[in-house]
């Protein structure tokens, strides 16, 4: 049986869906591994309440077993806040296992990682994702090496430790990314959300979540956007639910901070190049400051395919949406809250009296393992 296959972003060569290289010869990173529909949903609902309900959707190796920790089967809730349009309802991946939505990708990364016997795994940073990588690691069994950039919030090089991570800082995030490509040259595996196609694919199941907990496609979905994985692999997602009989795919709109908006910039047609103004230490929605995004390819591709688009919010509006989400009991991160600013701002406007059924995602929480993450909100 021939192994799942994705290809190049760059040339289009074809790459495995599960990459001890990071990149292709090209320097570019492969596309989300390929995703089909989860099957009939009386089957669905017959399964684990974890992501791995959908595992039939995802190409995993034959042998791989789940390394779960209970992920990806949130709740979807209706969110209703002060100046919130009607009809929103908001996705909680801030109630994750480790308090985001990488959950959905490590837990199928890590298992097919195990699977093939690699367990000396090394990271370039130390946010989300590492944390997320940590968790399923130690589940795993498996050594775990975190080269971060000394502007990482000490809390999360706490916490990595905490999951029995090695822990080393360096300069800035190129001297990370140089040490990591060292650690695999000597033999360890890059286990980044960013790069691995099937950490992206793991993202489909939040488009088969919403489906199956609203019962329809909505209309709109609306999300912070990074390097563009979860945006990848919700589209990919509600692709394949279209291909088996469901409603085409809803509109995708991606948000990023103003200070760092280089999707924005590039759907807006402008040349894209490194924004000159991010800063060493950004102050909020540090999951969203990613000056070149690895998929933005994808990225672009996908807000063109559903007809939707990229906007981006400014700190005063971030700041007042999270304050405001806390003080109705949702302890989300900054990032989280980009999606619900630009609805209480300009998505209103754009919205309004045209879609009626719109999915935010509340990507992860400003709260975890008893320490809070946005000291400044109490």
């Amino acid at each position: 049986m021939k192994p799942p296959e994705t290809v190049c972003n760059g040339c289009g060569a074809p790459l495995p869906v599960l990459l001890d290289e990071p990149f292709c010869r090209d320097g570019h990173a492969p596309r989300i591994a390929p995703v089909d529909t989860p099957g009939v949903k009386i089957e669905i609902e017959a399964g684990p309440e974890s992501a791995w309900r959908y595992e039939r959707a995802l190409p995993l190796p034959p042998t791989t077993r789940p390394i779960s920790l209970g992920e990806g089967w949130v709740p979807l809730e209706v969110l209703s806040l002060p100046g919130l349009l009607d009809g929103v309802h908001a996705l909680r991946d801030d109630l994750e296992p480790t308090g985001s939505w990488k959950d959905r990708g490590s837990t199928f990364l890590i298992s097919a990682m195990t699977a093939a016997g690699w367990h000396d795994l090394v990271l370039d940073s130390a946010g989300n994702g590492a944390l997320s990588t940590a968790h399923y690691a130690r589940e795993a069994g498996s050594r775990l090496h975190v080269f971060a950039p000394d502007s990482s919030p000490k809390v999360y090089l706490e916490m990595l430790e905490e999951q029995g991570a090695t822990v080393e800082t360096v300069k800035d995030p190129s001297a990370a990314r140089r040490a990591a490509m060292q650690a695999v040259r000597e033999g360890a595996v890059l286990a980044s959300h960013a790069s691995q196609p099937l950490h992206a694919a793991g993202a489909a199941t939040a488009a088969f979540n919403i489906v199956e907990k609203l019962g329809r496609v909505p209309e709109a979905v609306v999300l912070p956007v990074g390097n563009g994985g979860l945006l990848a692999g919700l589209v990919a997602g509600f692709a394949a639910l279209a291909a088996n009989g469901h409603d085409i795919p809803p509109r995708m709109i991606g948000i990023q901070p103003r200070r760092c908006a280089p999707l924005v910039r590039a759907f807006r047609g402008e040349i894209f190049s490194n924004p000159p103004n991010i800063p060493a230490r950004p102050v909020s929605a540090t999951e969203a400051f990613v000056a070149s995004p690895l998929r933005r390819r994808e990225a672009l591709a996908a807000v063109e395919q559903t007809v939707g688009m990229f906007d981006e919010v400014d700190d005063l509006a971030l700041d007042r949406s999270l304050r405001l989400l806390w003080r109705e009991g949702y302890r989300v991160e900054a990032t989280a809250a980009l999606p619900v600013a630009w609805l209480l701002g300009e998505g209103r406007r754009i919205l309004e009296n045209k879609v009626e059924d719109i999915v935010v995602i509340l990507t992860g929480a400003g709260v975890r393992e008893g320490r809070n993450l946005d000291p400044h909100l109490i």
